[in-house]
């Protein structure tokens, strides 16, 4: 499982915003426990945003509990060596694109926010988001988590989003692009 210094070390590689003094708040007033979902009603996730950057499309994944569109992720397990990891992992469960291999090293943005009562005891994330690449293509498959996983090209978003994605996607796809293509 990820170490408490692992994963404030990889917060601290990502872009700085109104959100990250929230995760060093975070960190102190929980300590590891902030690593866990059954640390308490706030904690950690690990997120992935997977684009196709020759299309200006993303992967999306129709949530079974939030009943609308996101990226995929979700908490941390003990396999999960990093925020890295993890986000790779949910990326791969949930949309059935294995392996991915073009992952961001650090993440392309920090984000905190609250969840609906179909969450049960979880009623904050403090999400680490990271970019990976294929191609719309690539034929994903729904997980059990999902309605559904479908590639949507930028200017034809489904209408049922997370909601601040319709803002943060544009942003996020380009901070995706960038980290990407800079690893190349």
């Amino acid at each position: 499982m990820i170490d408490l210094e692992t994963a404030r070390q990889e917060v601290e590689r990502g872009p700085r915003n109104s959100f990250s003094e929230s995760f060093a708040e975070l960190f102190n007033r929980q300590g590891v426990d902030s690593l866990h979902r059954s640390g308490g009603e706030h904690h950690l996730t690990a997120s992935c945003l997977v684009i196709d950057p020759v299309t200006e499309a993303v992967l999306l994944n129709h949530h079974r509990k939030a009943g609308l569109w996101g990226q995929f992720g979700g908490h941390l397990e003990s396999a999960d060596a990093s925020l890295h990891d993890a986000a790779r992992r949910e990326a791969e469960e949930e949309s059935g694109l294995r392996p991915l291999t073009r992952v961001t090293a650090d993440p392309i943005d920090l984000h905190v926010h609250d969840l609906s009562a179909a969450f049960g005891t979880c009623t904050r994330h403090f999400d680490v988001v990271f970019a990976a690449q294929a191609s719309t293509d690539d034929s994903p498959n729904v997980s059990d988590e999902s309605f559904d996983v479908a590639w949507f090209p930028l200017d034809r978003l489904p209408d049922d989003l997370m909601p601040d994605l319709p803002d943060r996607l544009p942003g996020l796809f380009r901070s995706a692009v960038s980290a990407l293509s800079s690893r190349a």
